[in-house]
């Protein structure tokens, strides 16, 4: 599915952060992956600090769809790159600013693991995100998502167990 939304920096009103100046999402790839498209050129866009269950693993079509609402009817997308990540993607906060009814800006990252379809992204065992650790626990007191399964599988482990 495309969806278009023109990435815009200047309701934000900041400018040196963000990667591109108009582009529209292309596609979703999971719960924490997207495609942007400006003009020719298309990036990855993993988003920053958190990690969502991958596709095959439970919970993971679910995250990649509630990823696409929030993405749907969006007036506006921006950017904010974190560097690139080892597959060279590039690493960001992705905002959406949304009117229906009213105008409302959604910080997607954070949006993805309040509501429970996303984990805090771990290195080494810690989070890389302080935010996003007491998004997840939000999530988890109020058994959102995945934190429905007591016994929901982080996507770090799920990943080591299948590896082919």
């Amino acid at each position: 599915m495309v969806t278009k939304a023109v990435l815009t920096i200047i309701f934000f009103g900041l400018y040196a952060p963000f990667l591109v100046s108009a582009a529209s999402v292309t596609r979703i790839l999971d719960g924490d992956t997207i495609e942007v498209t400006e003009t020719t050129e298309t990036v990855r866009v993993r988003l920053f600090g958190i990690d969502a269950p991958e596709k095959k693993q439970p919970y993971g079509q679910r995250a990649r769809q509630a990823l696409s609402e929030l993405v749907k009817g969006a007036s506006d997308v921006a950017i904010r790159s974190r560097g690139t990540d080892r597959y060279g993607r590039t690493l960001a906060d992705v905002y959406v600013k949304k009117c229906q009814p009213e105008c409302k800006t959604y910080y997607l990252n954070s949006v993805m693991v309040k509501t429970g379809f996303a984990w805090a992204y771990r290195y080494k065992g810690k989070a890389s995100s302080p935010t996003m650790l007491l998004n997840e626990q939000e999530a988890r007191n109020k058994r959102l998502g995945l934190w429905q399964d007591d016994k929901a599988l982080e996507p770090w482990k799920w990943r080591q167990a299948h590896k082919d």
